[in-house]
C-alpha cells in the first residue's frame, strides 16, 4: 500500500487520464482489434500461435483469480481508487490480468519481429502497463510481480511447444481444437471462460478450414485487417443484441456465441478477403494450415 500512496503523490487529473489510457491499451477491446490485426494483415500463423497463446493464458490468469480470490487494494482502502479506474478492475486482485496480457502480447510480438528498436516498445508497453495498474489503485505491486511472471512463464512453455516435433492432421486438430477448449470451459468454468476457450478455439480451428495469407502491400493488409475488425465488432453487437441476457451467460449458448465471433475472424473474413481479392491462395484449406 505504501508504494501505491507514494505513486499517488505525483496524482493529478492529466495523470490520471494518462494512466487510464495506457491501462486502456491491454483492455479486452484492444486486444480483440490486435489479434484480429495479426492474424489478417501481418501473418496468419504468426497471429493464429499469438492467439492461442495469448488466450490460453488469459483463462489461467482467470482460474488462478478464481482460486486465490485476492482482494483488490481499493477495497482495503477505498481513497486509494483513482477516478475511472474501477470499470478496468473486474474479479480479484492477484495476478495482474493487464500486466500478465501485455507480457505475452508483446513479448511474442517482439520475439516475432526480431527488431532491437520493437524489443524496447515492447518493454515500455510492459512497464508502463504495470505502473498504470499500482498508480491507479487497482493493484498491488505484488500482483504486477505476479502477472509478470506468470506471463514470462506462459511464454516459456510456448516457445518450448512449437519446438516439439507434433504435427497431427488437421482432423485430429479440428476434433480436439473443438472438444478440448469446450470440455475445459464446462468442466472449470470462470467468468470469462466462455470467451478466452472459445477464441482459442476458434484460432486453433479456422486456419484448418480456411487458409489465409496476409500478403500485399501495407493498404491491401489494413484492408484485411479492417474487414476481421468490422465483421467480428458486427457479430459481437448482433449476438450481444438479439441473445436474451440469461443464454449469454449460460455455460453452453455463451460459449458457443464467442465461438462463432471467434470463427467470424478465423473463417469468414478470411473467405470475405479472398472473395474481395485482397488476399492470395487457397480459399479452403486441403492440407491443413501450417503449423503454428
Amino acid at each position: 500500500m505504501d508504494i501505491i500512496i507514494a505513486l499517488q503523490r505525483l496524482a493529478s487529473p492529466a495523470i490520471d487520464r494518462m494512466m487510464l489510457l495506457v491501462t486502456g491499451i491491454c483492455s479486452q477491446e484492444a486486444f480483440t482489434v490486435l489479434l484480429v490485426l495479426a492474424f489478417l494483415a501481418v501473418d496468419a500463423t504468426f497471429g493464429r500461435r499469438l492467439g492461442i497463446v495469448f488466450l490460453t493464458g488469459a483463462y489461467l490468469n482467470d482460474v488462478i483469480k478464481t482460486l486465490v480470490d485476492a482482494p483488490r487494494p481499493f477495497q482495503a482502502r477505498p481513497d486509494v481508487l483513482r477516478p475511472g479506474a474501477s470499470a478496468t478492475a473486474p474479479g480479484s486482485s492477484f495476478p495482474s490480468g493487464h500486466t500478465q496480457s501485455a507480457v505475452i502480447f508483446w513479448t511474442l510480438a517482439a520475439l516475432h519481429f526480431k527488431r532491437a528498436w520493437f524489443w524496447a516498445l515492447a518493454g515500455l508497453i510492459v512497464v508502463a502497463v504495470g505502473l498504470s495498474r499500482v498508480y491507479l489503485g487497482v493493484h498491488y505491486p505484488v500482483d504486477v510481480l505476479g502477472g509478470l511472471a506468470v506471463g514470462l512463464l506462459v511464454v516459456a512453455v510456448a516457445q518450448f511447444a512449437r519446438r516439439l516435433a507434433f504435427a497431427p492432421g488437421k482432423a485430429v486438430v479440428v476434433v480436439f481444437g473443438l472438444l478440448v477448449p469446450l470440455g475445459v470451459h464446462l468442466l472449470f468454468t470462470t467468468d470469462a471462460s466462455h470467451v478466452f476457450l472459445a477464441v482459442a478455439s476458434a484460432f486453433i480451428v479456422g486456419p484448418e478450414l480456411v487458409t489465409h495469407r496476409a500478403a500485399g502491400g501495407v493498404i491491401t493488409r489494413l484492408g484485411m485487417g479492417a474487414v476481421g475488425v468490422v465483421l467480428v465488432a458486427a457479430v459481437l453487437s448482433a449476438t450481444s443484441s438479439l441473445m436474451p441476457e440469461e443464454l449469454k451467460h449460460a455455460p453452453l449458448p455463451g460459449y458457443l456465441r464467442y465461438l462463432v465471433i471467434g470463427l467470424t475472424g478465423t473463417v469468414l473474413a478470411p473467405l470475405v478477403c479472398r472473395w474481395a481479392r485482397l488476399s492470395g491462395g487457397p480459399v479452403m484449406a486441403t492440407g491443413g494450415a501450417r503449423r503454428a
